[in-house]
């Protein structure tokens, strides 16, 4: 239903920090390190990091479309986990629906991301023995699809499916499906005629040799672990990781509409168009995966810590082939902020993303999984959701409890709006006014002096949010919290 493209992160250039690491410094050591008020083995997220993801959620929220709504979850491992959403999930717009606000617990169609579970499905049945991913695909699909159908140049492995190296096209790159498909999104689609979507266009190149995305191959495999286990891909996922995790809110639907709460789905291809309810056979084995944040987040973490597949078949999985384009088994590859994050995104007129971010930082030592639907199509994840959050994540080190520092100034009123007045107390020598954002973007900076009592600050050109000011000189340091609305 889409063509799937690379996702290139640029570079994005660091935001100078200096002045506001030297005031972390200055808390983290003497009789300012009992300042921070949070604890790492906190369930829920203290209300500085909550606020702030929020934030980012709202902001993130694309313009372009009048009713978007998103969900957003970040589980930090053994410390905490916060669940948001913003704006609408259903805009107006979906037949027999109202309009309704976005909640944490919305369901949505998660996308590609089902290819992870695929693939993890894939490997479990490598791990008890049923097949091995460096089986030829022709021991396990019939003759004719293999020699007429997909007709490739050389042998396609199990292994070439899983990570987008086989060279038969994407189905999703077949104008002619993709308007039949819109045409009668109700109608049901068998994998035969997905698979024949992508062949139809013709080898791309020589099994092995190179890298393209295609949702074909997870088509494949979704007959692969039908015609060896005696279970459809729906039911062998349901079977193997959904009712063992206990994923309560995760389905493969087999019905055109999904029953629970449900996030929409709405694409821009001119003018909008609304996929909220489609037939499931429509992304069969490669996007048919219906999910919430949490049980998405859950999965993600069982994965990761063996408890679906053994270390071995996870090494495997995270194994990057050098024609793989970044890509692994069922699991893509990139950095921002020369930090790794690998996952998955997903795009079914909606966009979705579930990665485990591979930061050592105060706040998150070990990492944190993030996972979040937006109901339009398109939306720029990277810019708006994984960069920004993991700017937060990686600048920020905790919650001060305010009401414990000795303030070297008053600032009022706060909340603010227009504007909002510093009144400093005692300052020895020479310091500096910082204003810091919650991405950790230092927004304002000004030099202050002894002599200095009063300042007023204009706030009209900040965006609504939550903020640092910190005054800090060469002997003492100060940090408050304002809320801008």
């Amino acid at each position: 239903m889409y063509i799937y493209t690379k996702h290139i992160v640029s570079l994005y250039l660091y935001f100078n920090l200096i002045a506001m690491k030297k005031i972390l410094n200055l808390y983290l050591i003497g009789a300012f390190v009992s300042v921070f008020n949070f604890s790492f083995n906190a369930q829920v997220a203290p209300p500085y990091f909550a606020d702030s993801l929020q934030a980012i959620l709202d902001a993130s929220l694309p313009a372009t479309f009048t009713n978007s709504g998103a969900v957003l979850g970040v589980y930090v491992p053994g410390q905490w986990s916060w669940y948001g959403a913003s704006g609408k999930a259903i805009s107006g717009m979906t037949v027999g629906q109202p309009m309704t606000n976005a909640t944490p617990n919305h369901q949505f169609r998660v996308g590609s991301i089902t290819k992870t579970m695929v693939a993890t499905s894939i490997l479990k049945m490598e791990q008890d023995g049923l097949l091995s991913i460096e089986d030829p695909i022709s021991m396990y699909l019939s003759p004719t699809l293999i020699t007429d159908t997909l007709a490739s140049s050389g042998v396609v492995l199990i292994r070439h499916l899983l990570n987008h190296t086989s060279g038969i096209a994407n189905s999703g790159s077949n104008n002619g499906c993709n308007t039949t498909v819109l045409g009668n999104p109700l109608a049901d689609y068998s994998l035969e005629y997905a698979v024949n979507c992508g062949a139809s266009l013709g080898e791309l190149f020589t099994p092995g040799s190179s890298w393209t995305y295609s949702n074909t191959n997870y088509s494949l495999l979704a007959m692969i672990i039908q015609n060896v286990s005696g279970l459809s891909a729906s039911e062998y996922i349901t079977l193997n990781i959904i009712t063992p995790l206990g994923l309560v809110n995760t389905e493969i639907p087999t019905t055109n509409q999904i029953a629970n709460p449900h996030m929409g789905c709405y694409w821009n291809v001119g003018s909008w168009i609304d996929l909220t309810i489609i037939n499931p056979s429509v992304y069969t084995g490669w996007a048919d995966v219906v999910s919430t944040t949490e049980d998405l987040l859950i999965f993600y973490d069982s994965l990761l810590n063996g408890a679906i597949i053994n270390s071995t078949q996870l090494l495997k999985m995270k194994t990057i082939d050098p024609n793989a384009n970044g890509y692994g088994l069922g699991m893509d590859f990139y950095s921002a902020l020369s930090t790794s994050f690998y996952g998955h995104y997903g795009e079914v007129a909606n966009t979705s993303g579930l990665f485990f971010v591979n930061l050592t930082s105060i706040t998150a030592p070990n990492g944190y999984y993030i996972a979040y639907n937006f109901n339009t199509q398109g939306v720029n994840m990277q810019g708006e959701i994984d960069i920004p959050v993991l700017q937060f994540l990686k600048n920020n080190s905790a919650e001060i409890t305010e009401n414990t520092l000795i303030h070297q100034f008053e600032l009022y009123p706060n909340p603010a709006k227009e504007k909002c007045t510093i009144k400093l107390k005692e300052l020895s020598g020479k310091g500096n006014l910082t204003f810091t954002d919650i991405t950790g973007r230092i927004v304002l900076t000004q030099d202050i002096d002894n002599s200095t009592k009063t300042i007023s600050i204009d706030l009209t050109t900040f965006n609504k949010g939550v903020y640092w000011v910190a005054v800090v000189n060469n002997s003492n340091s100060s940090i408050q919290k304002l809320v801008i609305e």
